[in-house]
């Protein structure tokens, strides 16, 4: 019985050859840009007077977060309060304002415990206007004196429930908290001014409008 001719498989023509390699680096070319798809557009300088902390970030799309170091004896922090409210009113519910009141080295802690205390119970941005209206233009010690506070407090509707509290020292923890905040920030002196947890923002009225207004800006 004769044997079959084994056939001699053809030869892939070159046409053939480059149209597989051209396939090949289209692929690979594709799977180069999904897989790193370009450098990003480089982020957008905020304008104003600032310095930024190696810290994170916590702006969320429209608001812009404001954290105030301050002292109630602080003339520069009383003049920053008394110069703040254009400023609320122009950007509105668009800003989140946190004060914190911190004590410095030789100072009694009870303006602190005093704003805190009242902040808890509701009336958080009356005593920290009645504090400084009662430093600066009644010249009432609020720094050292336990009767002066609890005069202030109850000018603002504050009574007992508030003196009770106060004189336990129930906020004297929280007030300590806040003086180790400022330390993590390296806050060395008031007011300090930091916006959205990373921008360490020159404390005037003008440089505040500018960095928020851009802020806001980039945002929209």
């Amino acid at each position: 019985m004769a044997k079959k001719k084994q056939k001699i498989p053809e030869k892939k023509s070159g046409l053939q050859t480059i149209h597989i390699i051209l396939a090949a680096l289209i692929i690979l070319a594709l799977a180069i840009y999904f897989l790193n798809p370009g450098e990003k557009s480089p982020e957008k300088t905020i304008a104003g007077d600032y310095s930024k902390l190696s810290k994170p970030s916590t702006h969320e799309p429209g608001k812009v977060k404001i954290m105030e170091f301050l002292n109630f004896k602080c003339g520069h922090c009383y003049e920053l309060q008394k110069s703040m409210p254009p400023l609320l009113e122009k950007y509105g519910d668009k800003l989140e304002i946190t004060y914190i009141p911190i004590n410095f080295s030789g100072q009694s802690s009870k303006s602190v415990e005093a704003y805190i205390i009242a902040k808890q119970m509701g009336k958080g941005d009356e005593m920290y206007e009645a504090l400084f209206t009662a430093g600066f233009e009644k010249n009432m010690d609020i720094m050292e004196s336990t009767i002066a506070i609890e005069t202030v407090a109850s000018g603002i509707g504050l009574g007992p429930d508030f003196n009770r509290k106060f004189e336990s020292g129930a906020a004297a923890k929280e007030a300590f908290d806040n003086f180790k905040l400022a330390n993590n920030y390296r806050i060395e002196g008031t007011p300090t001014v930091i916006i959205d947890g990373n921008l360490m923002v020159v404390p005037t009225i003008a440089n505040l409008d500018t960095v928020i207004g851009s802020i806001l800006e980039q945002d929209s």
